[in-house]
């Protein structure tokens, strides 16, 4: 069968038929396309992962400062 004589049969399905047909291949490149997208947003979020793990923030030395305790008076 050719692709010309594919396309008259087609054309020639009732409208319930090519509407059932239509969906069916929506479904199933939206199913395809959803699943490239999970991997491909898998692979972004496991890089960014790596890449927070390999991060080293400098030590910061602070000084250390002796405060002096002081006492409040009460009043009685």
């Amino acid at each position: 069968m050719n692709f010309k004589e594919f396309i008259n049969k087609l054309q020639n399905l009732p409208d319930k038929q090519k509407k059932i047909i239509l969906w069916t291949i929506v479904a199933v490149l939206g199913i395809t396309m959803g699943y490239f997208w999970i991997q491909s947003a898998m692979n972004s979020l496991s890089k960014i992962g790596n890449s927070i793990g390999q991060i080293q923030l400098p030590d910061i030395q602070t000084p250390g400062v002796d405060i002096l305790q002081t006492t409040t008076p009460t009043n009685k």
